[in-house]
Order: C-alpha cells, then structure tokens, then sequence
C-alpha cells in the first residue's frame, strides 16, 4: 500500500507542475486535456469488454476536435447528434461506417453530409423523423430508438417518462412505412440515462434493452443485425464515490454475443472517456464572504465549466487543486466565479488552503460538459485556450477568444441596406 500511495502522490505532483505550466504559458481561464487519461479510460474498457463490443465516443460530452482525433485514432467510432459534431467526427477521421448518427432532429446540413457519407449509420427517433429522412432520399442503413419501458438508475435519467424514441406499441402500425422507406432498418437504439456508477444499474439497464428490442423485432417481424444499448457509464466526482466495476459488464456483454452472434452490439460512451482528462484552470482575483465563509472570486465561472446534468459540482465534487500554496492548513472556502450571477458559485464549503490574489485552482473531472455545455457567450466574456498535454508535451487544440471577438460575426443596423 505505500508503494500505491508514493506512485499516486507522484503522479499527482507531476500533474500540478503540468498545469501550472499551462496556467503560466496561456493564462486563466484555460481547459486542460490529459491525452493519457484518455487513452487509460479506453484500455479499461478494452480489458474488461468483448472485442465484439463496438464502442462508439458520444462527441456530445466534449466535440473538441484534438479529443476526437485522438479517440479516432485510438480505434473507436462516433456517436453524434447534430450537423457540427458530424463534421467534427468526418474532420477528426472517425471511418463513416463507424460514425453513428443520433438526435430528435437532423438538420437539412446534416442530411446533407448523411448523403455524402452513406455508411454512416442513423437512428430515428420518431415516426414523423421516419418520414422527414425518407423524404429527403438517404439510404443510410437506420436504426429505430425505443422509448425505455423499464426504469432508469441513471442520475441524468431517460427512462419511462422519456421525450426520445418510438413507443413499443407504435412499432407494428409502421410495419408498412419502414419497409417502403429508403433507409433499410438494421435495429434498435436503447438508451436509459447517464452517469450510473454502479454495475448493478447498467447490468439492469442492458438486460431491459436487449429484451426491450427483442420484443420491438418480434413488432416489425424483422431480425435486427446491430442493437445499440446505450451507455451512460459514470465517473466518480467526490472522494467518496466509487469507481465503475467494468468486469461484470464484460461479463453480461460477452454473453449477449455468444447468444446472438448475428447482432452488433454497440455501446455509446462519452463522460467515461473524457471527464477524468479535463481540467478547468482559474486564477484567485479578490477576497469575499459568503454566508458568513471566506470566498475568493476567480476569473473563471459557470458560463465555461456549465454543470449541465445537474450533478451538483459546487457541493458533491472533490475540492480544487490549489498549484500555489503549500500550506497544509485548510479551511472551508466558497469559491466563486465572475459573472455578475447569484448562482456562479464553482465550489462551497470546499477546503482549501488560506487562497490569495494570483493563486491558481484547478478543477478536476472538468473534461465532460463542461466548455462545450456552456453559456460561453454570457457577459462576452474571453473565451478559454484549450490546451492537450501528453507527458511533459503541450499543445494548443483551440485558441483563446479575446473579449472584442464576441463582435466579430455581428452586425450594425445602421451600416446596412432594408431588407424590404
């Protein structure tokens, strides 16, 4: 055990000297990636999970560019839900027949690119999508979402009381419309919410979508060649939370494809593969008190690290990383962001050592909607540098904006010509 806790601790400092050279080299506000964080989470799940097991990276979690290169690149495929993250997942080079399409709406710009990449696969959520995609010509083999008819252990949940997906006893008076349409129906999307820590949940979640969309087949008399099960594997956000048991997942999983060796069996991940690489970087700017605490207010705030899936970060998330002090004594702080918002309020009551102007704090956990869930345009305020770093190698995957860049693609009445 002290081996374990020498090598954890040495990781942590070799971590915090990283970022504070990245907080030194591109300031604060500043997200930071740990590219071998995310090839770890990728090889836990390769360890413990069937080969047969297709593993598409859910680009709503974090459609960064330089995070979907690297997880191309490290063999998985895409899950997207909208025209810019399809052109994100094409760009970062994610194989089309490995790029799966997903969301209530497909836009006329991403039926344009569904076109052009016919391989892509699409799932369709309801019976006037079915007809929208049809009328518009694609050929792209689909799968149908089932709304769940079984209950969700998911913190962000999408169960019975679902908006998303085609209801069970819709399926056989479609039966005609399916077959007449151009997309051919190769089976079913499942998904019943996200951030489950215990293997127990996802187990439950899996077993009731596969029986889910055996009974969705039975409907449409059809024999489904790829069944994507969901995903919504969570990370632990306080120190007391555990780590997701993947054995027993593999375990379920291998047993799904030995009993139906005809199917495809895909999962969607994104939280699981990105949230434990990020870090959101803010630098101490002045002293407050809240509630009778001492804050500090930081240049960073909720309008770049967006809490979106209602986990309750300032509360539930383990403290900050102070990269500046030493001091071993901690007190309960209130850190608090920049917006002129009650709300912006990135910790409370987190210990932390005594904070002063200058210091720099860096959240953890913060790979996972956080910039790309964000109000970022709130107040026009600069928008953060994003930087990847691997080992002791840095570099940029997205420049900072610059507080007057918020103009840029606007326009003055006065300077144009009525429309009429």
């Amino acid at each position: 055990m002290p081996a374990l806790t020498d090598s954890r601790q040495a990781t942590e400092q070799s971590t915090a000297q990283i970022l504070r050279e990245i907080a030194d080299r591109f300031a604060t506000p500043c997200y930071a990636y740990d590219l071998r964080t995310l090839r770890i989470q990728a090889d836990k799940l390769r360890a413990h999970l069937p080969a047969e097991t297709e593993l598409f990276y859910s680009l709503k979690a974090n459609a960064s560019l330089g995070i979907s290169e690297t997880l191309a690149e490290y063999g998985l495929g895409a899950d997207v839900a909208s025209a810019g993250e399809l052109a994100t997942a094409i760009r970062a080079g994610f194989a089309a027949e490995r790029i799966f399409v997903a969301g209530p709406y497909k836009s006329p710009e991403a039926i344009a690119m569904l076109r052009e990449h016919p391989a892509a696969i699409v799932s369709m959520d309801s019976p006037s999508e079915l007809e929208w995609l049809h009328s518009h010509g694609l050929v792209n083999q689909a799968v149908l979402r089932l709304r769940p008819d079984f209950d969700s252990t998911a913190v962000v949940v999408a169960g019975r009381d679902s908006r998303f997906g085609f209801l069970l006893d819709q399926l056989s008076g479609l039966r005609r419309q399916i077959a007449a349409s151009n997309l051919p129906v190769i089976g079913f999307h499942i998904f019943a919410g996200s951030q489950v820590l215990r293997c127990e949940g996802v187990l439950g979640h899996f077993r009731a979508a596969r029986a889910l969309a055996e009974r969705a087949a039975a409907a449409l008399e059809i024999s489904p060649s790829f069944v994507n099960l969901g995903g919504g594997f969570g990370v632990p956000y306080g120190r007391d939370e555990p780590e997701l048991e993947l054995a027993p997942i593999g375990r379920e999983l291998s047993a799904f494809c030995q009993r139906a060796p005809g199917i495809r069996f895909a999962l969607e991940l994104g939280r699981f593969l990105v949230a434990q690489a990020g870090w959101y970087l803010t630098s101490v700017v002045g002293h407050q008190t809240l509630r009778g605490q001492p804050a500090v207010v930081v240049d960073g705030g909720t309008h770049q690290r967006a809490d979106l899936c209602g986990l309750c970060l300032k509360t539930k998330a383990a403290p900050p990383l102070a990269l500046d002090c030493e001091s071993t004594t901690l007190v309960p702080t209130e850190v608090l962001g920049c917006l002129s918002l009650p709300e912006d309020i990135l910790a409370q009551s987190a210990l932390l050592p005594p904070l002063q102007v200058g210091d720099r704090l860096a959240f953890a956990n913060a790979g996972a909607y956080g910039q790309w869930a964000s109000a970022v345009n709130f107040h026009a305020f600069p928008a953060p540098t994003e930087v990847a770093f691997d080992g002791t190698s840095l570099k940029v995957m997205r420049r900072g904006r610059p507080a007057a860049a918020i103009l840029d693609d606007q326009l003055m009445l006065a300077d144009q010509l009525d429309a009429t």
